[in-house]
Order: C-alpha cells, then structure tokens, then sequence
C-alpha cells in the first residue's frame, strides 16, 4: 500500500495536527522528502513531536522509514498508471465512503488553490456579455456541460449544447466574436471537442476551457483556462473527482454570472416553474 492509500485509509483517525501533515503529504509530497522533523513541523505549523506520531500512526518506524517510502510513491505515482483507483477489493461500504470523502474533500480544497481568480471573472464577464453561450462537453464531462446548460437556460440566456457530436460541430460553425464557447474536458484531448474548438477559433470566438493544469492541446487552444488539480490518471475506473470539481466550477460559473440580475432571474426562473408545474401529477 502506497503512503496516499495508507493516509486515507487512516486519515478519521488521525487527530488535528497529524492531518494538518497529512493534507501537506497530498497536497505537495515531493517538497518534504529532503526535510528532517523540526522543518516539516515549522512547514506545517506543528511540531516535530507531531511529525514523528503522525509516522507511527501510519506504522512507520519513524520519520526516515516514511520518507523512502514516501519516495518510493512518488516514483511509482509520477509513471503513468493503466488505471487509477481509490478503493481495494476488501472495503467495507463505510470504509469506501470515507476514503470519497477525504479524496474530495483534499479535490475541492487543492481546486481553490488552482483557479486562477482573475481567468475566473474573465470567464464570467464573457458568459454575462455574450450573445449566445456554446457549451461543449464528452463523456464523463457532458455531466457539467448539461448541468451548466440547463441552469443558464433557466436564467434566459440564449444557450446551445448537443449531445450528438456531428451536430454541435455544425452548430459551433455559426459561433461569432460576441459568442463565447466554454469546454469541459479534463484530458484535453478529446479529438470532437479540439475540431469544435478550432472551428471556433476560427470564428474569433472566444473560448474558456475547463481542463487539468497539465498543458494539453486545448489548453494552448483556450483564451481562458480554468484549471483542475490533476490527481487522476487519464485512464480512471470513474472519473470521480474530475467530475466533482468540472461540477464545482460549472455550479461557480452560473451564480457568478446570475449574482447581478438575481431579482430578473428570480421572476424568469418562478414563470419557467410555473410552466413546468403543468406536467407534474396532481393529486387533487
């Protein structure tokens, strides 16, 4: 077992200080393979005291057993993995729960780390100017294109996405420079999403891509990019946190661009429910 697997594994069990080290070990392992434990302690604001219990809550020997271990992982995790999982064949539902748990919760908080602010409120003031929005979206990514879709339709802005590829190229091919076409793509390889992509370039449009920090041929594409962690190998058994944090950034990139007309929202979103409330069963 790998030191990340050991840490979450154990990760409820731990008291404060040994996960504030623990967060430094997921966030950054790298940068405390060559410190000795009075360093990782004033890295992490503890102790060196704190450092040498978090090794044998980890049943280490101590604090130079867990480095070569913790080198020997971080080797292993740099080469390219055939398919990253978060769970062994022996986890109990519990056990499975709390290590989605810890692995999102250390997403969400490294995704705060990663977006750039200002590429965020450029983003936004495209979406709120704009003429019409493009949302493109593959696979494990159409969930937060289409949840992004649908809540910007409700707020009344012109908005297209499709499902069938052969389609939303033919329909991206009439974008303009007023238009902004925002992508979901953690790879950014996607070869349908980078043709749809060019084709807007071509048009000027400008185009915001949702992606993994890693540079991949649609973030040099991209005018904006808002960056996810990339944790995740590129072959998953689930596209787990990727997901959550596109969701995250979709659910951002709505209530960022509804914030200043929420009371016109308000009314458009009560008459579109109205509508919809036609086509719900009534027990009367």
């Amino acid at each position: 077992m790998n030191v990340r697997d050991r840490i979450l594994e154990n990760y409820t069990e731990l008291k404060k200080s040994s996960r504030i080290i623990a967060d430094a070990v997921l966030e950054n392992p790298k940068i405390l393979l060559n410190k000795n434990a009075k360093e990782i302690g004033n890295y992490t604001n503890t102790s060196a005291a704190s450092v040498i219990r978090f090794c044998k809550q980890l049943n280490y020997k101590g604090l130079k057993d867990f480095q070569i271990d913790l080198a020997q992982s971080t080797v292993k995790q740099s080469q390219l993995k055939p398919i990253d999982m978060i769970v062994t064949k022996d986890d109990k539902a519990d056990e499975v729960m709390t290590k989605l748990r810890v692995s999102l919760s250390q997403n969400f908080e490294d995704l705060s780390k990663t977006i750039d602010i200002k590429e965020l409120q450029k983003a936004v003031s495209l979406i709120k100017k704009s003429r019409a929005v493009y949302i493109a979206g593959i696979g494990a990514s159409s969930f937060s294109a289409k949840d992004l879709f649908y809540k910007l339709i409700r707020s009344g802005k012109t908005v297209f996405y499709n499902d069938d590829v052969h389609i939303a190229l033919e329909r991206i091919y009439y974008s303009t420079p007023k238009d902004v076409m925002i992508c979901f793509s953690y790879s950014g390889l996607t070869q349908e999403l980078l043709l749809a992509v060019k084709q807007a370039k071509k048009n000027k449009t400008p185009i915001v891509a949702v992606t993994r920090k890693s540079e991949s041929p649609l973030s040099k594409l991209a005018d904006i990019n808002l960056k996810l962690p990339d944790h995740e190998s590129l072959m998953r058994v689930g596209a787990i946190n990727s997901t959550f944090a596109q969701m995250f950034i979709s659910n951002v990139l709505y209530l960022c661009s509804i914030s200043s007309d929420l009371g016109e929202v308000k009314q458009e979103m009560e008459a579109t429910g109205k509508l919809l409330e036609k086509l719900k069963e009534r027990n009367d």
